[in-house]
């Protein structure tokens, strides 16, 4: 598994410092986690940063996993030194997505976990083959599930449906150079609409290769009403199969 593309534009683009979307890359190629902090938390950006690195350390996402996000994240503040209003604010919580993907080159297949809305849409000739955890852009108008630094937030993903509510398999067997895009919600929304009957900017964001052009079309898809202004991410995957000689296979 390959980055061939990172970018992202933040909601302000004169304040960059202000992006609360992270993403974490394994060392091996096999792990990316994306996360993105919800604007209205404590401090959602460190949270978004802690689960992205974990993830991709370690995939198994369960109760034990997210003690253990927490106690990352709580060990970076004095809770004694807070203002009261810092401490309030500290109490009510911080909030994250998780889209999580992990490669399984044996069974030539990528594994997806979505808490939350960012999304994953696999691609194949140019053409979408199938998205998690949304296949319609009306579903960017629930609110989703969010990992939360309020543990008793966090209750489901302790539950026995865990994985299989959140979780999906994409088999790229027979398919054409599949790439996968990955992105946060607004971007999300907008790239699941352009596959629509009359949707026309699916071709022009998979033909996106540096982060001007991912700003031009973000700001001019904005201006007209068309995406969310929020902090918008986009990171493009590629999945090289490779013969028992280490040399990839075409």
């Amino acid at each position: 598994m390959k980055i061939v593309f990172a970018g992202v534009v933040p909601k302000e683009l004169t304040i960059p410092e202000s992006n609360e979307d992270k993403f974490s890359f394994s060392h091996d190629g096999r792990r990316l986690a994306l996360c993105d902090g919800a604007s209205e938390s404590f401090d959602s950006k460190l949270w978004a940063e802690v689960l992205s690195t974990l993830f991709v350390d370690d995939p198994k996402v369960g109760s034990d996993w997210v003690a253990i996000a927490l106690r990352s994240y709580s060990a970076v503040y004095d809770h004694g030194t807070m203002s009261w209003s810092k401490q309030a604010a500290f109490e009510r919580g911080s909030f994250a997505t998780l889209l999580g993907v992990e490669e399984d080159s044996t069974h030539n297949s990528v594994e997806i976990l979505a808490v939350g809305d960012s999304v994953a849409l696999l691609i194949s000739g140019g053409e979408l083959v199938q998205s998690w955890p949304y296949s319609d852009p009306e579903c960017f108008k629930q609110r989703p599930n969010l990992l939360a630094t309020v543990n008793t937030h966090n209750n489901f993903v302790g539950q026995s449906g865990f994985w299989t509510e959140h979780g999906k398999t994409f088999d790229l067997e027979g398919l054409d150079n599949p790439i996968l895009l990955c992105m946060t919600d607004a971007l999300g929304e907008w790239a699941l609409r352009q596959t629509l009957p009359g949707g026309e900017g699916l071709s022009e964001l998979l033909s996106v290769s540096s982060e001007d052009e991912l700003i031009t079309l973000v700001e001019r898809e904005r201006a007209a009403k068309r995406m969310r202004v929020d902090d918008s991410t986009l990171i493009v995957l590629s999945f090289v199969r490779e013969s028992e000689d280490g040399l990839p296979l075409t």
